[in-house]
């Protein structure tokens, strides 16, 4: 028996073990930073960021802005959030939950959006039905010169009006846009 346990530790069969023990270890230790990081970005405040990642990943800076509720996007460019932040690479997305108007359209209600600069914009027929609920995405990726102000603005390019129930825009640095 002494035999055969010199044989398996001299194959290597033990710091086998250990390497996959050792994995298993950072992988779990890995796993749980990942997933507090992930618990704690919709409690984000919009003023600051916070650093989500960091040991052995490239730090990341996470900017989570919530819209302001009933805001009206008619006719005229409503600016919906506004976000200054450094030079570097992002990427950025865009919820949002809106009603359609309540008085009937002489044409569809139309909703033309920018996520500024240059990440997404968009021009979405959201129906002639009044009174719907609606949702809309927009996202993009980025790399900024310099210090720039990240912008989502919507109007209704057929002049109708649509209300604002919810919606955020969230950013992300990164490494690299490619």
């Amino acid at each position: 028996m002494a035999e055969r346990n010199r044989t398996a530790r001299s194959d290597g069969a033990g710091s086998s073990r250990q390497r996959t023990a050792k994995l298993a270890a950072d992988v779990a230790r890995i796993g749980k930073k990942v997933l507090v990081a992930l618990a704690l970005v919709p409690a984000m405040a919009c003023a600051a960021p916070d650093t989500v990642f960091v040991d052995g990943f490239e730090q990341t800076i996470v900017y989570d802005i919530a819209f302001s509720p009933n805001a009206v996007i008619g006719p005229s460019t409503a600016l919906i959030a506004n976000l200054n932040v450094p030079a570097g690479s992002y990427v950025a997305f865009v919820r949002m939950q809106l009603i359609t108007g309540s008085a009937a359209p002489a044409t569809s209600f139309r909703l033309d959006c920018t996520l500024a600069p240059g990440f997404d914009s968009g021009v979405y027929t959201i129906g002639v039905e009044t009174s719907v609920e609606r949702y809309l995405t927009f996202q993009g990726a980025k790399t900024l010169a310099s210090a720039s102000n990240i912008q989502f603005s919507c109007h209704d390019g057929n002049g109708n009006t649509s209300t604002l129930l919810s919606g955020k825009l969230t950013v992300m640095s990164a490494s690299a846009v490619n």
